[in-house]
Parts: structure tokens; sequence; C-alpha cells
């Protein structure tokens, strides 16, 4: 990161995405690990979901900053659900790089939205990166392929970045058509790295009421870009307590190169 602050110019970028469970499941004790994991990981930009938007996501930023002192500062970037949802909950975009323009998308389904920041990279190299949290329960599986749609029509409005980035919590197993939708236009870093999508992003042990099946939810689709490593993210729990991790969710990350 550095680097382009110094040359004015950066190809190799690393985006994540993580759901963050507002602050349900230990949130007290839960923050401290987020904002080391945070730190440890040090992404270019990263997707946050289901995120408190009074001072949750501000204060991951804040307390991020502070342990990174001497770098370049993360900003971040709130859209707020419609309706009954605006005050409570959020998507929220950090991001370190510099940020052009940042706009969001009203599914007008079940009060989900998604956001979009076109980045730059460099003198002539811009990544657009969106951000989004399709809707739940496991059955909904024709409400999400119908935002995943608006949700593709909406990137088309938009043209001429370098590289696309999608990424957030999608609520679809891998072998469901949402994700093959999103796989007809952009490639799944994780798949591209190790040739199949992880066992399970969801759940940790931090949920301990919702019994639906264990499996992958949460993405990073890249177009325009090459995929030089990807893994989960925000995975690694409480040194004396197994069953707290950061959150309910595992996050993933993904390092691109836009050249």
């Amino acid at each position: 990161m550095l680097e382009f602050w110094r040359e004015g110019t950066m190809s190799v970028v690393t985006v994540a995405t993580l759901n963050l469970f507002n602050k349900m499941g230990r949130w007290d004790e839960r923050l401290p690990m987020v904002v080391e994991q945070m730190a440890a990981l040090q992404p270019d930009v990263i997707g946050l979901q289901e995120v408190v938007i009074a001072d949750q996501g501000t204060t991951i930023c804040r307390l991020t900053n502070d342990r990174l002192a001497g770098q370049p500062p993360y900003r971040i970037y709130h859209m707020a659900r419609p309706g009954e949802g605006a005050s409570v909950e959020a998507l929220a975009v950090m991001c370190r790089l510099p940020v052009e323009a940042h706009e969001g998308l009203d599914y007008l389904l079940h009060d989900c939205v998604a956001q979009r920041l076109r980045l730059r990279l460099g003198e002539e190299t811009t990544l657009d990166f969106y951000n989004t949290h399709l809707y739940f329960p496991p059955s909904a599986t024709q409400e999400r392929l119908t935002q995943a749609r608006r949700l593709l029509a909406w990137v088309d409005t938009w043209a001429g970045a370098t590289a696309t980035v999608v990424v957030g919590d999608f609520n679809a197993y891998p072998e469901e058509p949402t994700v093959a939708l999103m796989k007809t236009r952009f490639a799944s870093a994780y798949e591209e790295a190790h040739g199949r999508e992880p066992d399970k992003t969801w759940p940790t042990p931090v949920n301990t009421f919702d019994p639906s099946p264990p499996g992958c939810l949460d993405y990073v689709f890249v177009a325009g870009a090459r995929v030089l490593d990807a893994a989960l993210a925000f995975d690694v729990p409480h040194p004396s307590d197994a069953s707290l991790y950061p959150s309910d969710h595992l996050g993933v990350m993904a390092k691109l190169d836009t050249r």
C-alpha cells in the first residue's frame, strides 16, 4: 500500500468480505478480535455486512487505524437498509484507496441493498468494488436470484473500470442458481485459487440458534484481474476459547493483480 502512495500507481490489491453478525453473540469480546485480525490482514478494501450503522463500523475503522498508526488510514462508507431497518443495520466498506464515487442500490425486495465504490489504483487504472448481502433464509432461492439479476444489471450501468470485484454474504450455497449466475460473469476468487469453494464460511460457534445447514455463503467474485491468492479470513478463534470467533461467519480474502 505504501508503494501506491510513493509511486502513484498500484497493481496488486487485497480485497475481503466479512459479515459482522451485528452486535449479537458476545460482541464486546468479538470486537478486539475483529480489529486484531483486520490489522493482520490489512486489506486495501473490505466489504462488511450486518453493520450497526450508529457506531459499529466507525469503531472498527478507528481502532484499526489506531493499530496501524503511520500507515494510510482507512475510511468507512455506509449504505443503510431502507425502511424500518435504516437506523439499525447497514452495509459498509472500509477502504484506504482513493474513492472517486460511492453509490447504493435498493433491491426493492426484503429491504436488501448493495453498494459500490470506484477506486483509483493509478493514473489509468480503476477498480469497481461492490458489496452486498442477499436475502435469507435458505429456502428463498428465487428471491436471491432476482436480487442477483438486479445486481448484475446495476454492474452494467458502470463501464470502463480495469477490474470489478463483487463481495458479500450471498446467503447462497455453491450449488444454487444465484452462484451459478454470478459465475457466468465473474470468477470466484477462492475457487480460482483452490479449485473449489471452501467447505463452509458459516456458521462458527458464535451463532448458537440458527439450525440452517452449514456451508459456503460468502464470496469474492472477480473480473478483469488475476487471482494471486485467496483464503478464509477472520477464521482464528480466541486463544483460550475455541467457541469464540470474530463473527458467526468466516471472511474471505483475495489478492488480485490488476495488470
